[in-house]
């Protein structure tokens, strides 16, 4: 994909190359200063050949730059990795999902920039990315500090991700210390409340994969 214009004065967007490597790690490092190393793995990925879906096949690694050529912010996005390491989750069916289901992974702008809606503007792009490359359901994890920045974004906050994978069947997963910011992309994937959870659950992202009307969790299982 080329160069894409923002409704922000002199900032673009375009998918990340390798020389963008450095100051993109730069950026990365600022993410989390108590573990500068925490993004060392994005470096052989921006090296990876720019193709579809995304920006590099099922990883998308976009830039924010200034008419001057300075890189002033960073989005990374793709599969949710915990889809392949679920035990109620086959590999088949988890590259399934990785196609339906996306996470954020990082955004990062430039200390001296933030203010001017950078990582705003980088999220909206996201969601066009991946509604475009047939994405149902957006995530990523988040903090009690920025649930109403990203509510104001369109995404719904909830303790838990469920994912249904039948009419009676789901599996869900938890991260330690944040929760999970979810939005729907397309038609097809919704919430459905089920009592019994605390969260709901992400119904159809699948086909065939509607959880049953009247479906609630006993503890143990699913019934309807």
């Amino acid at each position: 994909m080329g160069t894409t214009r923002t409704r922000l004065p002199g900032i673009t967007f375009r998918d990340a190359a390798p020389t963008d490597a450095d100051a993109v790690m730069r950026l990365l490092a600022d993410v989390n200063p108590d573990d500068p190393n925490a993004f060392e793995e994005v470096r052989p990925n921006l090296s990876l050949p720019q193709e579809g879906p995304l920006s590099h096949f099922r990883a998308l690694m976009v830039v924010a730059e200034s008419d001057e050529g300075e890189t002033l912010g960073v989005l990374l996005g793709g599969a949710p990795l915990w889809l392949f390491d679920h035990p109620g989750i086959d590999v088949p069916l988890a590259h399934l999902l990785a196609e339906r289901i996306a996470i954020i992974t990082a955004v990062a702008v430039d200390p001296d920039q933030r203010g001017r809606g950078i990582g705003a503007e980088l999220i909206r792009h996201s969601v066009r990315r991946f509604t475009r490359a047939g994405y149902g359901l957006l995530t990523l994890n988040c903090f009690p500090k920025l649930e109403s920045y990203y509510q104001g974004l369109g995404f719904s906050i909830m303790n838990d991700l469920n994912v249904a994978l039948g009419p009676l069947n789901a599996v869900g997963h938890r991260w330690g210390d944040t929760r999970v910011a979810a939005r729907l992309l397309d038609r097809y994937t919704t919430f459905v409340d089920v009592p019994g959870l605390p969260s709901p659950v992400v119904s159809g992202v699948l086909p065939n994969t509607r959880m049953a009307r009247g479906a609630y969790f006993d503890g143990e299982q699913f019934c309807a």
